[in-house]
């Protein structure tokens, strides 16, 4: 066939070779290879360690790199993502845009030929749309990845696979999983991935993934009738952060059926769901390591490692499930039942939910300023300035809806707002963050000037709480035509959805109110309102913080422990994702790359990228 050779693999497009490119390469020496080896050092540095982000293993990804075995879709998107989320120097970020526009259009030219490599450079693809206000695309390539994913059977174990490749699979999936939990926003016909279709085991700890030291996880959802045990110390942080982002799925599709269904109308009908779902919540902080558990010394401990980025998240995700699963009771809020169904609760109960949401949000503005006190700044998903936003949002509506109950101040929500706002400044970058932080801003003026006009009163017109992605998209009467609003046509009171909230605390992972005791008869006294949690007063904020650089942990094994497990050969995190298979199936070449390695020594430049339609 032409453009083929005799393994029926394509030869590489001159075209897409960089010594046809156009555009100089900003930054260092102007050559391709050098801003790969710089952002193949910023990513592993800072971004690796974020959630979602870990599935690459540093060792076999360099050794195929140096092969030139690479796909360029990943590489170019990696440019794109690393651009996004550090300062790699004047004019970088602007051509990982250009990097993005040119992995989409390279995937979707060969679309037809799944693997690995694909399935991650789409990954960082649609987290780079989501971290740039581009959801709609972001919403269609996660089932293009998704649809790769099946095809390669990510979500099955592969037991002929060396561990490495096991593990780095398993990431991959879950990668994919918590993105759509995300994207899917609590709607169910729009979740791509259930737990229950997912076979594989929850990631390993970090270090037995970094040094190739086989590891049993446990399933998400294990098979055993008795009580829950307690977490080992050697769990990984990234099944535990997947653990609280599945309650959380749990949580904001409970709470998306109740107000679209508008079936409550008494307090039992909403109180024994709102208790399991608080249960599990209790149960996941109950098993937490020690080592795990929130604490000023813990987060001390991993102020300069890049691991605190995953542990803050765990805080964040979990007081953020106890804010979306109470906020429904927050009079006139947006994601609020009608006021003639809060009516018909038990005024004990509706002052219950709200104090919760006000001690949640307090929680997260105290593990902010804790941050801010040690001078913790990791480099952060958006996740992150969503929950910042939302805190600072639940607290100025409760305020204004009745301060003087929960224990707030007009002083403490704008101090507790200015710390948030430092938060998103400090630890997030990307047009989408910069929205963010341009609304709170808003909020924060608003606050000063004494009006309350934040944009978040229920309108029942619509279906409660439109979807993140979909709100968006502007459907023509043409069936074969879909455009979509641009950012600057969205109002600037509702950034993006809680499409990835989050919560954190400044305390232990202990609610103030189990479970267990909220089912006793007089659980619903409302004689002491929750009290007004301290601030940490902060220094004055400078506008743009510089990051530090983050020295890695080092896990490095002892002499001992490197004789007991060193493996008698090297094994590869992509293995298996460099063979070729039969021609005539038709997912041939499922996990290939192509043979011609793609040659970007002699002149590195860019070419004009195809058009500003490359988006989906």
């Amino acid at each position: 066939m032409d453009g083929q050779d005799e393994s029926g693999t394509p030869q590489t497009d001159l075209t897409n070779t960089p010594s046809a490119f156009h555009y100089d390469v900003p930054g260092g020496d102007g050559t391709f290879e050098s801003l790969i080896s710089r952002t193949l050092e910023q990513f592993f540095r800072h971004v690796h360690h974020i959630p979602m982000y870990s599935f690459l293993h540093r060792a076999s990804l360099m050794e195929q790199y140096n092969a030139g075995k690479v796909d360029k879709a990943l590489l170019l998107a990696l440019i794109g993502i690393t651009s996004c989320l550090t300062d790699m120097g004047s004019g970088v970020r602007e051509y990982g845009d250009q990097c993005i526009d040119r992995a989409e259009s390279l995937i979707f030219s060969d679309y037809s030929r799944p693997s690995t490599f694909k399935v991650q450079a789409l990954v960082f693809m649609i987290k780079h749309r989501v971290l740039s206000n581009r959801y709609p695309s972001a919403f269609l390539l996660l089932s293009i990845a998704s649809r790769f994913a099946a095809a390669l059977r990510l979500n099955h174990n592969s037991p002929n696979l060396c561990f490495l490749a096991q593990e780095s699979r398993r990431r991959l999936m879950w990668s994919l999983y918590c993105i759509d939990t995300g994207i899917s926003a609590g709607y169910r016909d729009f979740a791509l991935w259930r737990p229950d279709r997912i076979f594989v085991s929850l990631p390993c700890n970090e270090r037995n993934f970094e040094f190739d030291l086989p590891q049993t996880a446990e399933m998400l959802n294990p098979e055993c009738d008795g009580p829950l045990t307690q977490h080992q110390e050697d769990v990984g942080s990234l099944a535990l952060h997947i653990r609280v982002l599945h309650l959380r799925q749990k949580i904001i599709e409970f709470t998306k059926d109740v107000l679209v269904s508008r079936t409550i109308n008494d307090t039992s009908s909403l109180q024994e769901p709102v208790l399991a779902l608080h249960k599990q919540l209790d149960d996941f902080a109950g098993r937490l390591p020690a080592s795990f558990q929130f604490s000023e010394s813990s987060l001390r401990l991993r102020a300069y490692s890049p691991r605190i980025c995953v542990f803050v998240m765990i805080h964040i995700w979990w007081h953020q499930c106890h804010c979306d699963l109470y906020r429904m009771t927050m009079a006139g809020f947006r994601e609020a039942l009608p006021e003639s169904n809060l009516q018909s609760l038990e005024p004990a109960f509706l002052a219950h939910c709200q104090r919760q949401c006000v001690e949640h949000s307090l929680a997260m503005a105290g593990i902010f300023a804790l941050m801010q006190k040690l001078g913790a700044r990791p480099v952060a998903d958006l996740d992150l300035a969503l929950c910042a936003y939302q805190c600072a949002r639940m607290l100025k509506y409760a305020f204004h809806g009745g301060g003087d109950k929960f224990g707030l101040t007009s002083e403490a929500v704008t101090e507790n707002a200015r710390v948030c706002l430092q938060a998103i400044k400090q630890c997030c970058m990307g047009p989408a963050a910069a929205t963010i932080l341009s609304d709170l801003q808003r909020l924060i003026s608003q606050a000063a000037d004494g009006t309350n006009n934040d944009g978040n009163q229920a309108d029942h017109s619509n279906v409660p709480s439109g979807h993140a992605v979909l709100r968006n998209f502007e459907v023509t009467e043409e069936p074969g035509v879909i455009s979509t609003k641009t950012a600057a046509s969205r109002t600037s009171s509702h950034p993006p959805e809680v499409f990835m909230a989050s919560p954190l605390t400044a305390t232990a992972m202990q609610p103030s109110v189990s479970a267990q005791a909220l089912t006793a008869a007089n659980t619903w006294t409302i004689s002491s309102p929750f009290p007004a949690m301290s601030t940490t007063t902060i220094a004055t904020m400078d506008g743009q913080a510089n990051r530090p650089d983050v020295e890695p942990v080092d896990m490095c094994m002892s002499p001992a422990e490197k004789a007991d497990t060193a493996p008698n050969e090297l094994n590869s995190a992509y293995e298996g994702a460099l063979e070729v298979f039969d021609q005539n199936n038709g997912l041939a070449h499922a996990m290939g790359v192509e043979l011609t390695p793609w040659n970007w020594s002699g002149d590195l430049q860019w070419p004009d990228f195809l058009s500003s339609s490359a988006g989906v």
